[in-house]
């Protein structure tokens, strides 16, 4: 019995080490973005330091992530804690970036794919709908705070037509993700 519990354990282990790997190819891809974007001056400079200080605090949050990873613990709640952790800073990332880019003109949306792939490398029904959840709420949020602060930029019935077809895309996505993740037997 003990022996299937380390195994388990050194499954989350890797799983959360290697994660936090590939999450460091995706902060280093969007600050290349951010370095080409200001080679042809597409921002601002407060939304260039803006957009360079998100992606490095989430550098800081998935190197201490990856570095605890590393660590050899006893229990595989630790290593699905970090995961989650890495999930919850994806979140806030995404969420941000669709609020700088204007709301529902944002081409970030495409971000929030992120944490339900990170999420469902837990193999966890819960984990992944959990996720999923947070992102449509962030989504939703960061959308209509930005159609609120900027009236007029577009209309309501575009607003919450958007804020609906992209948080149903989100759930169709997780549970395409499942088919993947937990295959069923009903054939």
């Amino acid at each position: 019995m003990a022996k299937k519990s380390l195994s388990n354990v050194n499954w989350l282990q890797s799983t959360a080490v290697r994660v936090t790997r590939v999450h460091f190819l995706y902060i280093a891809a969007y600050m290349a973005s951010i370095v080409i974007f200001d080679s042809w001056n597409l921002y601002t400079h407060p939304e260039i330091g803006n957009r360079w200080t998100a992606a490095a605090i989430l550098l800081v949050v998935n190197t201490i992530i990856w570095y605890t990873a590393r660590i050899r613990f006893n229990s595989d709640t630790v290593y699905i804690l970090l995961v989650l952790a890495l999930v919850v800073a994806d979140i806030i990332f995404a969420g941000t970036n669709v609020f700088w880019e204007r709301g529902i003109a944002s081409k970030a949306v495409a971000l929030f794919a992120i944490p339900i792939i990170t999420a469902a490398a837990l193999r966890s029904r819960s984990a992944l709908l959990a996720t999923t959840t947070l992102c449509a709420a962030a989504y939703s949020t960061a959308v209509i705070r930005y159609f609120n602060l900027h009236y007029g930029e577009s209309f309501r019935v575009e607003l919450y037509g958007y804020v609906f077809f992209y948080c149903a895309v989100f759930f169709v996505f997780s549970w395409l993700l499942l088919v993947i993740i937990r295959p069923g037997n009903d054939l």
